[in-house]
């Protein structure tokens, strides 16, 4: 740790200055007051400056106190955190633990989630680039196991010059891949692909990545997977046809027609009968006279 003076008016500002500075949390703050202002003697040898001596962990130190936090906070027990650092990636072990089933989880899924807890507490820091978990050697034995499959491939390319593309693997098991070939100078590993079909490339260090690149976008691996059976279709009832009217012979269809259909008869308008005139006053009165003038 390395060992940091500050002055100020006051403790607790001197400490705001500090925290604020470095970005600690509260865990790894580490300070001895050397020096408090004071007012001295009816105003005669005051002291109104204060000063704090602060220890000032190294990133290896932080993240290690951060993951003993942690873990403390998850009600884990455990021995101890050792710390490893090459180059810009971080190697941390937890050793001595009480229930390495719970710390390590199913396929190692809780490892992986702690670990992911830890690289992001510490993505700011430009110091770590990479920051990997294990707990009791239960990654380096995976790793070894996992290897063993592809060191002999690994071997032919740096021999043979020649790229070898493998096949879609998840984040973890990429990585695993990529920090074995780290440690060798003579080869390199590229990423290519989407999503779930991410694939790592092995190649020289002689060979330019641009032309790796070029290759394998025009040498897409094909599709291995089976092509789904077509569906066998439920054979169609036939539709039941109307039976065709009977047709008759053309000599008997006349007589038919004669028969069915009588001829019309022409309709007769009848017409109304028209009213009689009803005869006027005078012509009565002459009809009662007997139709002599009076």
């Amino acid at each position: 740790m390395n060992t940091i003076d500050r002055s100020g008016d006051s403790v607790e500002e001197i400490i705001r200055k500090f925290r604020s500075e470095h970005s600690i949390s509260d865990h790894e703050l580490k300070y001895e007051i050397i020096k408090k202002p004071s007012k001295g003697f009816f105003g005669l040898f005051a002291n109104k400056i204060a000063l704090v001596r602060f220890q000032l962990p190294e990133n290896q130190d932080r993240v290690r106190l951060f993951t003993e936090t942690l873990l403390t906070k998850m009600g884990v027990s455990f021995g101890k955190v050792i710390s490893k650092t090459e180059g810009k990636t971080l190697f941390l072990t937890i050793e001595g633990v009480a229930e390495p089933g719970f710390v390590i989880g199913k396929n190692g899924s809780m490892l992986e989630t702690i670990q992911y807890l830890i690289n992001r507490a510490f993505e700011d820091d430009r110091t770590i680039e990479r920051i990997y978990v294990d707990a009791d050697g239960y990654r380096a034995r995976r790793e070894t196991q996992f290897l063993n499959r592809y060191i002999s491939d690994i071997k032919k390319v740096k021999i043979q010059n020649k790229s070898l593309t493998l096949e879609p693997m998840n984040p973890g098991e990429r990585r695993i891949i990529h920090r074995h070939i780290e440690g060798d100078k003579g080869l390199r590993t590229l990423t290519v692909g989407e999503g779930e079909n991410k694939r790592i490339v092995i190649f020289s260090s002689k060979q330019k990545e641009s032309e790796i690149r070029k290759q394998n976008s025009l040498d897409k691996p094909e599709d291995t997977r089976s092509p789904k059976p077509d569906r066998a279709r439920r054979p169609q009832r036939p539709s039941p046809r109307k039976p065709a009217p009977k047709r008759e012979p053309a000599e008997n269809k006349a007589e038919v027609e004669t028969v069915a259909k009588p001829e019309r008869k022409p309709r007769v308008q009848q017409r109304r009968p028209r009213p009689k005139p009803r005869p006027n006053k005078a012509q009565e009165q002459a009809k009662d006279s007997g139709g002599k003038d009076i």
